[in-house]
């Protein structure tokens, strides 16, 4: 037989592996995936072919709630049985503080049985201090690591400049920061200086770049596309990357690997 033994174990395109990355569980270079609420079969989908790809999966908004526990707790195992940290997303805790119950949020959260949670001000009237306490607290009292977003959606005004805000969510306790995608959009030049200023601040192995999504005004596909690219250009393959659509893991994983043009659309 032509394959011996030896090669039948190996990958049938072993060597031509493009860029190395690093394998799982990894502390830079990592992809997290936006979960709109899938059902399991498409959860499985895109854990069958990806899982080896991604590292966190942010289940987006409200949808926790909406979810059956049954059903949310399947999702939370599913992903961590397969090393992908699920987490809920920020505006969640958001909707918690405005209405008075964010004491119920994080107990809740590790009920569910998370063990990563985001916390962010983008949306929601609260500030700094806010922010510090929230995180401590996920941190000390309960035993979870932080994702912590900087930067304000819709055109909002930030009360402090980014990197003073990604600061106090490390020295709070985060482990990531969050670049919120609606900054990493703008053309104008001081908020273009603003993200660097977080990336020095924080180091970027420890900022994770929100990519936009059609929930930000005027953003098209080939918007997301581009910055990408550019990310990827400016910052190396192992630039941490979020909010990946699940239907374009294997692409981001493709793209960061220089496997082909048609990846996104150049080659690196």
């Amino acid at each position: 037989m032509y394959f011996g033994e030896k090669h039948m174990s190996e990958h049938i395109f072993s060597g031509l592996d493009g860029l190395p990355r690093a394998a799982k569980p990894r502390t830079d270079g990592l992809t997290m995936v936006i979960d709109w609420g899938l059902g399991p079969h498409a959860q499985e989908d895109l854990l069958t072919v990806g899982a080896d790809y991604v590292d966190l999966a942010k289940v987006a908004v409200g949808v926790s709630r909406l979810l059956p526990n049954d059903s949310l707790r399947q999702k939370i195992g599913a992903y961590q049985q397969r090393g992908v940290e699920p987490f809920p997303g920020g505006q969640f805790l958001e909707y918690a503080e405005i209405n008075g119950l964010s004491g119920h949020y994080l107990p809740a959260v590790c009920e569910a049985g998370y063990r990563w949670v985001e916390v962010s001000d983008n949306l929601a009237p609260v500030g700094l201090a806010w922010k510090r306490e929230i995180i401590a607290r996920a941190v000390g009292e309960f035993g979870l690591e932080v994702l912590g977003e900087v930067g304000q959606k819709e055109g909002l005004e930030s009360a402090a400049p980014m990197a003073v805000d990604a600061e106090t969510c490390l020295e709070a306790g985060a482990r990531i920061i969050l670049l919120e995608a609606a900054e990493l959009i703008s053309d104008d030049p001081d908020t273009a200086r603003e993200v660097e200023e977080v990336v020095a601040a924080a180091g970027i192995e420890r900022v994770m770049f929100e990519l936009p999504g059609p929930w930000i005004q005027g953003v098209a596909l080939h918007d997301i596309h581009r910055l990408r690219r550019e990310l990827l250009r400016r910052y190396g393959s192992e630039v941490n990357m979020g909010n990946v659509s699940p239907d374009e893991v294997i692409v981001v994983e493709a793209l960061r690997r220089g496997l082909g043009a048609n990846a996104g659309g150049e080659t690196l």
